[in-house]
């Protein structure tokens, strides 16, 4: 991931993992078999806002784990035919820059 502009889930309580503080999550379309960084669209930078137009809404300032808001969205969070990332169907994106992608894994869960 070195040199590599990820996608971040930063809301989540920050845990420890393996020892490790964790402040984010970073988003994956994985199988199995593989596991690829969700890319984000050209022009975006550190800080931008992911968005699915639709679904309107203020982001909740921290997702506690006892809440298992996560639990419930990451269901829905897949990439669809075009490898684009999607929740329920709808585009995963940044306003004015486009849609988040997979490099090549379509129909797959995003975690």
């Amino acid at each position: 991931m070195k040199e590599k502009l990820v996608v971040c889930v930063c809301n989540l309580k920050p845990a420890k993992l393996r020892g490790v503080l964790s402040e984010a999550m970073v988003l994956c379309a994985s199988t199995p078999e593989k596991v690829e960084l969700m890319i984000p669209p050209a022009g975006a930078q550190p800080g931008d806002r992911v968005e699915v137009e639709e679904f309107k809404g203020t982001p909740a300032a921290e997702c506690n784990a006892k809440n298992k808001i996560w639990d419930l969205v990451h269901v829905d969070l897949k990439t669809d035919d075009n490898l684009i990332g999607t929740y329920k169907g709808k585009p995963l994106i940044i306003k004015g820059k486009g849609a988040l992608k997979s490099a090549s894994l379509k129909n797959v869960p995003v975690k």
